[in-house]
């Protein structure tokens, strides 16, 4: 595959380097007016994507003794969390940003205090199911910023270039958020991990939605506006390999805890999973960074098969070191293949649909992540670590399966003529459904 070179009134220096080339292409949007403010503020409000998940798998699997009953507990909030996705979504394009995120992060908030009180008391399983689920109704997290940045950008390439940023921005959260949840719940106490999320998401929600400035408008085509069900094929397509990457997910997630646990060293999971997350980190830089003139439905069925051998190759490890040799390299095609998702939709919907759009992504890899998890949950419990890890594989090869199934919708649907790469693409809000917008990634962890 050949790579372009930005247009030219921001191409950095040739002698810069790669790094330089790389650095230099980040800091020409965060230099836009409330770019820096907004970005860092919802950093900070993503925190429980990477840090809710595996914190409440190790609150309830500390307390209750059991894996089973911590995967059941993790995929019933996923699934919830997945069902919620389309309607907060079109609630915050209709109402703006504020107007939807200060009730959906009351829900968050209340819900994973719930769930702390419940499980620390041991009560019944039926309750943490339900407190759990209200602390799903979180809203569109990962969405809010890249909204900004669509509002705020007018270049295609620039918009390419700020989503891999938010990327980036999430990894560095994937990378240092499972240890340091695990940190918490191992060596401290068992609910701080959820804590330190709800604090995060509250403090980053408030300073966020304080910045009016770089806010998008709310959607005033309430009428005939909306994807509802009338999903091009090309988003139904990668929506079932959503659902591929979210078993691989769930699955991996609490197979890497009971791996550490049964090699006697439980502590060092989150820092695996963190080494994981780095390396979806570098492989998402290298990605997003560059625009690439392979056609988008090959580079999805490219990248879903360098994720199949990786994990395959992963579920082998004998060991702890081992596993972080390889999920490091095995992780490097985490963000590239969520951002080929998130790029066919957005080069198949309308600009005022991406936040719905996106949404069922979201649900695809939702509804992955409660089977995943729930059934490697039973399976740690009755036949050890290793059936996890080798039921995470077996969702990268399945998402394989499905990309190569669907190849044909995804090419008829996304397949132009890439534009000159010396040439700024039309603004956005001159955009039409079918015009060219590369997405960048969204992060590994639910």
């Amino acid at each position: 595959m050949s790579a372009g070179i930005r247009t030219a009134k921001h191409r950095p220096a040739r002698d810069s380097g790669t790094i330089g080339v790389v650095l230099d292409t980040y800091r020409v949007i965060l230099a836009h007016p409330g770019a820096k403010a907004f970005a860092s503020a919802g950093l900070l409000s993503r925190l429980p994507i990477a840090m809710f998940n595996i914190s409440l798998i190790l609150m309830v699997q500390i307390q209750y003794h059991s894996y089973e009953i911590a995967g059941r507990a993790a995929a019933i909030g996923v699934l919830a969390w997945a069902l919620q996705t389309v309607p907060t979504a079109r609630l915050t394009d209709r109402v703006g940003q504020r107007r939807a995120m200060v009730p959906l992060t009351v829900c968050f908030v209340v819900g994973a205090s719930l769930s702390i009180w419940i499980a620390m008391s041991t009560g019944p399983e039926w309750a943490l199911w339900l407190a759990v689920a209200l602390s799903s109704l979180s809203g569109p997290l990962g969405s809010l910023t890249r909204a900004r940045w669509s509002h705020l950008l007018e270049s295609d390439k620039d918009i390419h270039t700020a989503f891999a940023l938010e990327g980036a921005l999430d990894e560095v959260l994937f990378i240092g958020g499972p240890a340091l949840a695990t940190i918490l719940a191992t060596l401290v106490w068992a609910p701080l991990g959820v804590i330190v999320c709800v604090v995060g998401m509250g403090t980053g929600i408030t300073i966020l939605l304080a910045q009016r400035g770089t806010e998008p408008p709310p959607r005033k085509d309430t009428d005939g506006g909306s994807l509802g069900l009338r999903l091009p094929a090309a988003v139904v397509a990668v929506t079932f390999i959503a659902v591929g990457l979210g078993l691989m997910f769930g699955a991996f997630d609490i197979s890497v805890v009971g791996f550490a646990d049964e090699q006697g060293h439980k502590t060092w999971a989150g820092v695996l999973i963190g080494i994981i997350s780095a390396g979806s980190l570098v492989g998402g830089l290298f990605y997003g960074s560059r625009h690439w003139t392979t056609p988008l439905w090959k580079r999805t069925i490219l990248g879903t098969a360098a994720l199949a051998v990786g994990f395959a190759a992963m579920s082998l490890s004998p060991n702890l070191p081992a596993l972080a040799l390889i999920g490091f390299v095995a992780g490097a095609t985490i963000a590239p293949n969520l951002t080929n998702c998130d790029t066919v939709v957005q080069r198949v919907v309308g600009r005022n649909q991406i936040t719905e759009g996106m949404a069922w992504l979201r649900i695809g890899v939702g509804i992955g992540v409660a089977i995943g998890a729930w059934m490697a949950g039973y399976l740690i419990e009755t036949s050890g670590a290793r059936t996890g890890l080798y039921m995470a594989a077996g969702g990268a090869v399945l998402t394989l399966l499905i990309a190569l199934a669907t190849s044909r919708l995804l090419q008829t649907g996304t397949y132009r003529e890439e534009p000159n790469a010396e040439v700024d693409a039309p603004a956005p809000f001159r955009h039409e459904a079918d015009d060219f917008v590369e997405q960048p990634p969204t992060g590994p962890n639910l």
